[in-house]
């Protein structure tokens, strides 16, 4: 067995509480932009300024979305992190761009063909963000995705369907339980990356 679903999630609640105050004030930075884009998507929508200000703000979640996957990755290698860690190098946000685009387009073109595809190109290539953060290159990140998850596609299905769920949870206690099962299950997947990484090295 490569990994535990249960022991990952254990992983990430002990690792959130452990870095609670940094992760909150990161999830709370998301939230906050994701407010101030529905204020101008609904009062500045048809104007020049309300549409320079939404790609202004497109491109920060951006930003802070890589950099919450930054973190987390971090966390789970157990290195320090701090807030000023959330912005992320242009050349990380570069190949994070490109690969989310490439790995975006194959699993529309998988769905479109049929939903299995599509579901098979999201687990094929679900650890693309965290290859592209530790330094591989757009194509390559996608090349070594498809190994790390080779033959455990449906554990990992599991695995994704446990995090949806838990967030599901999160989202049903008032939205406030997002800001606990947000980086418990962000935590717990950059801990089972950690897993699939080890033990692909390990029999490479």
């Amino acid at each position: 067995m490569t990994f535990s679903i249960k022991e990952a999630l254990w992983f990430g609640w002990e690792k959130t509480k452990k870095h609670s105050a940094v992760l909150f004030q990161i999830l709370l930075t998301l939230f906050a932009l994701e407010v101030m884009y529905a204020l101008v998507s609904n009062v500045l929508e048809h104007s020049a300024i309300g549409f320079l200000a939404i790609v202004a703000l497109v491109i920060a979640e951006f930003v802070v979305g890589v950099g919450l996957v930054l973190v987390t990755l971090r966390i789970a290698q157990g290195k320090h992190v701090e807030y000023k860690n959330v912005i992320p190098s242009l050349d990380i946000l570069w190949r994070s761009a490109l690969a989310n685009l490439l790995m975006g387009l194959i699993i529309v073109v998988g769905f479109i063909l049929l939903i299995v595809p599509g579901i098979y190109f999201i687990l094929r290539f679900s650890m693309v963000r965290f290859l592209v953060i530790e330094g591989a290159g757009v194509r390559e990140s996608l090349r070594k995705s498809s190994a790390l998850t080779m033959g455990i596609k449906w554990r990992l299905l599991g695995f994704l369907l446990v995090l949806c769920l838990v967030n599901l949870l999160g989202f049903l206690a008032l939205m406030v339980g997002l800001l606990v099962t947000i980086p418990v299950t962000m935590i717990a997947y950059a801990h089972v990356y950690q897993k699939l990484h080890a033990h692909h090295h390990a029999h490479a």
